[in-house]
């Protein structure tokens, strides 16, 4: 009975992962800011979060790969640091717990890499993409509902309330997550390599690095300094600004394996980065009705990467090793989570927001290019090879 319901406690998982998380995201800028940091500051707290992903998602894969009937422990220890992470800006003043805090919740969100990978071993291999898209979605539908949410109760009841609250669900999620029984393993031999041999696993990492780059870079970073300063939004409205990027988001991610077998892979992931880019670039000059409409850009290129990129990463890998490849994958385009609030706070710093989200359009349109160039070579290559 309990391993019937193991995909269904998964998913609750995926949902209460994202929900926990992102219910402070429309707190953490504006909760950096009355601490008295500036934008450059502000920028590498919120980037140890992605720097906490880089460093921690790679050994939790190949834990994983390890840990066969046991990866439920690996989930609720995720959500025990993330628990943790979330009371220390309510206990202390000083700028170091931010950081702290911030490299706690990233360790503790590296457990969806078990549940990203486990999740598929309930489906047969042919429905894997399909089944990488659903458990993809769930970063979305978390942030649909704790978005506006956490902006309510930061106006509502101060802005440690989101935070409390949510260390409050991320126990109720470290017990849930106990209760999940794997199927029955598969009959392969564990792989000891550390390192996968697929062109497409890093490809497709490198580029989800980017997403994540314009993603954190805007959305959940200078964005919401640039709603608040120039256009006087209050958290609430940044909450449903949030929502606006998040909701196409789940719609398009759910679809998204339909059009690659309509478009191919190559071509709807090259999409979704033209549509982030023009999401970025059409910022600087918005007011609020166009802002909620760069954000739903923004939403939708997400929606066009994501999923497709999460299962191209763990296609052409072994099942022994599908941990350890997507371990690999959050882990490498973690670096983006890191590099994009940075590099965006110290370029707004230094010269001022329309400069931040030029800069980000234009890595991200050069990144569409290499994209599409590179996965060229790649099939041309592969025929080349299938023909001898």
């Amino acid at each position: 009975m309990r391993e019937r319901l193991s995909p269904w406690m998964l998913l609750l998982c995926a949902f209460l992962l994202f929900f926990i998380i992102y219910l402070t995201g429309a707190v953490w800028p504006a909760f950096i800011s009355s601490r008295g940091l500036q934008e450059g500051t502000l920028g590498l707290i919120i980037g140890f979060y992605g720097l906490a992903l880089f460093v921690a998602r790679l050994p939790i894969g190949f834990l994983c790969d390890l840990l066969t009937g046991n990866r439920r422990a690996v989930i609720s220890a995720g959500f025990l640091c993330i628990a943790l992470g979330l009371v220390l800006p309510g206990l202390f003043e000083s700028a170091w717990p931010l950081f702290v805090s911030r490299i706690l919740l990233g360790v503790g969100a590296g457990s969806f890499v078990a549940i990203a990978v486990l999740y598929t071993l309930y489906s047969s291999p042919r429905s894997a993409g399909f089944g990488m898209a659903v458990v993809a979605s769930f970063l979305g539908w978390g942030q649909i509902f704790a978005n506006p949410l956490g902006g309510w109760l930061a106006d509502r009841f101060g802005m440690l309330a989101p935070f409390w609250v949510s260390a409050l669900v991320a126990v109720v999620g470290a017990v849930l997550a106990l209760a999940i029984v794997e199927p029955r393993p598969e009959r392969v031999p564990t792989q000891r390599v550390l390192l996968p041999k697929s062109a497409n696993l890093y490809i497709g990492s490198l580029t989800m690095a980017v997403v994540f780059f314009a993603v954190f870079a805007t959305v959940y970073s200078v964005t919401q300094l640039y709603a608040a300063t120039q256009l006087g939004i209050n958290k609430a409205t940044q909450g449903f600004l949030l929502t606006a990027f998040i909701s196409p988001f789940v719609g398009v991610v759910l679809i998204s394996p339909l059009l690659a077998k309509t478009l191919g892979v190559t071509g709807v992931v090259t999409a979704g980065l033209a549509f982030l880019g023009a999401g970025a670039l059409l910022t600087p000059v918005a007011n609020l009705p166009v802002l909620f409409f760069c954000e739903a850009l923004l939403g939708v290129g997400f929606g066009l990467t994501f999923g497709l990129l999460m299962a191209l990463s763990v296609e052409e890998v072994p099942a022994g090793q599908r941990f350890s490849a997507m371990g690999i994958f959050q882990s490498i385009y973690a670096a983006g989570m890191l590099l994009g609030p940075l590099t965006a706070g110290y370029v707004t710093q230094a010269f001022g927001y329309p400069a931040a989200f030029l800069s980000v359009g234009a890595v991200v349109l050069l990144a569409g290019t290499w994209f599409l160039l590179v996965r060229i070579g790649v099939f041309a290559a592969g025929v080349r090879l299938a023909r001898g």
